[in-house]
């Protein structure tokens, strides 16, 4: 099927959204087309309107409330087909949708092809918004963008995979699974920056409202069609596309009933995208964007692993200022301030196994009062 260029808000980006969304509903996915609408980035100026699809195979175990999402953007510049950027994600999610409806899990498993990324990630970053706002439990979200290209023996070995710091375990399951079933990639691994100023994908949508993300990339051979019209299916090296999806298929099955041993927490207040005075809300702002007028309560929510939770830290700007070892967690942010701050926690179990949650905001306060 010939769809063409993708450019979100145009006839063939619909058209493949449409496509996308009767794949997931053979497969009795109860599909659901996410409308928005947004203005783009600085290069792609204007107002866009388009559809992200959102289909989703339920649990089993009605007593976890956790999801597994992965991810990738079926649009396109105007300037290219997107067959690697990102046909190659789009079609590993088609993939996985597909093996995985096959089979029933403990957690529930998403699959989102978003629109808007090329334009400024405006598809994800709504739609993370929603979730957020529906306090939706993502346990992990992996992103899948440009996977598809290789054209050397060592570049069809290997590939880019990137982890949140609570995530960063699941780059070693993944290295395993690839030994287990005879793939041997090599991965080149990182570990995403959730303090980067932007992103490169629709990853950074989930990093700016505290999900935990794994990024999988392409080969180390590079793409030098990306976002040109050389970007067709002679860009795509299939049998390195079935190698990748592989991998990220063999990691959502295999997490889909993982019972885990590691503590998660949460910050609940400060709520990104608020703005609070006096540790009240006043309003809320079109996105992530946080913003807190006197003191506040930093109130961390935590889910242990295997082990009883031994502590709770509290940093401002990487600076431990608190820390709490009985419930609830909680510390009282009262200090003199004029700018943006960050608030970081961590939580350690009995066994030192931790987890980590962070907010940014403008803050403001003008009094210092001693006081927990």
């Amino acid at each position: 099927m010939d769809i063409g260029r993708r450019m979100t808000g145009t006839y063939s980006c619909d058209k493949a959204a449409k496509y996308i969304y009767e794949h997931f509903e053979k497969l009795n996915l109860n599909p659901k087309y996410h409308y928005w609408e947004g203005f783009g980035d600085y290069y792609h100026q204007g107002f866009y309107k388009s559809q992200n699809i959102e289909a989703t195979l339920y649990g089993i175990d009605n007593s976890n409330d956790e999801i597994l999402m992965v991810n990738a953007h079926y649009d396109t510049l105007r300037t290219s087909p997107g067959a690697n950027d990102d046909g190659s994600g789009t079609v590993a999610v088609l993939a996985a949708a597909y093996v995985l409806s096959q089979f029933e899990f403990n957690r529930t498993i998403k699959f989102v092809t978003f629109s808007g990324e090329e334009v400024g990630l405006i598809g994800s970053r709504d739609y993370v918004k929603k979730i957020y706002t529906n306090n939706e439990n993502i346990f992990l979200d992996i992103n899948a963008d440009t996977i598809g290209r290789a054209v050397t023996a060592e570049g069809g070995r290997n590939m880019g995979i990137g982890g949140t710091e609570d995530s960063l375990w699941i780059l070693d399951l993944i290295e395993n699974i690839s030994k287990e079933y005879g793939m041997n990639f090599k991965l080149r691994r990182y570990q995403i920056d959730r303090d980067a100023d932007r992103g490169w994908s629709d990853y950074w949508a989930f990093l700016q409202y505290g999900y935990e993300s794994i990024t999988c990339w392409g080969s180390s051979d590079g793409d030098p069609n990306y976002h040109t019209e050389n970007d067709n299916y002679d860009n795509i090296n299939f049998s390195y596309l079935v190698n990748t999806t592989r991998h990220i298929v063999g990691a959502l099955a295999y997490l889909a009933d993982f019972e885990n041993p590691y503590p998660q927490i949460k910050i609940v207040n400060p709520k990104k995208g608020r703005l609070y005075y006096k540790d009240r809300i006043l309003l809320d702002f079109l996105y992530e964007r946080t913003v807190v007028l006197k003191d506040v309560h930093i109130i961390a929510e935590v889910k242990p692993g295997n082990e009883k939770i031994e502590k709770v830290e509290f940093y401002y700007d990487d600076n431990l200022e608190y820390t709490d070892k009985d419930l609830p967690y909680e510390w009282c942010l009262n200090k003199t301030s004029l700018g943006v701050h960050k608030v970081k926690v961590i939580a350690y179990d009995q066994e030192g196994k931790t987890s980590t949650d962070q907010v940014k905001f403008f803050y403001l306060y003008i009094f210092n009062k001693s006081k927990k």
